[in-house]
């Protein structure tokens, strides 16, 4: 996994940015900027917060907690009463291997299952207008 210093590079570099334009955006010097990307110091909480506004991404990102650099809206969605979905994704993300191809061969299974009862009660509508016509 990236380090946070990775990260900052790769994004700088990205936008095509020096270490000169970058400290000077974070009020600080390029000789600091550069023990950031290279890990030998920690990188500041407000430097991180304007790191993350001025990259468009998440501090998670930033942080290497997360591999994608933006964390998709409908994740702060409520899935049920007390979790959502971002919640609900960490958590199979943290499964293993044989109990994630469960739980996708049960989502397939409900999914099936509730497309099933969509079509019977489809039908069952059908014949009942079929039987009393208007």
């Amino acid at each position: 996994m990236e380090s946070v210093g990775e990260r900052l590079r790769i994004l700088r570099e990205r936008e095509g940015k020096t270490q000169e334009e970058i400290s000077k955006l974070l009020g600080t010097t390029q000789q600091i900027y550069s023990r950031y990307e290279t890990n030998r110091n920690d990188l500041p909480l407000r430097h991180l917060v304007n790191l993350a506004n001025y990259y468009k991404v998440s501090a998670d990102y930033l942080l290497g907690r997360v591999p994608y650099q933006k964390i998709p809206p409908e994740f702060s969605d409520s899935l049920l009463k007390n979790i959502t979905v971002g919640d609900f994704v960490c958590h199979v993300c943290s499964f293993n291997s044989s109990s994630k191809k469960m739980l996708i061969d049960y989502v397939n299974y409900l999914s099936y299952r509730e497309t099933t009862e969509k079509k019977k009660k489809a039908r069952a509508s059908e014949e009942k207008d079929t039987e009393h016509p208007v």
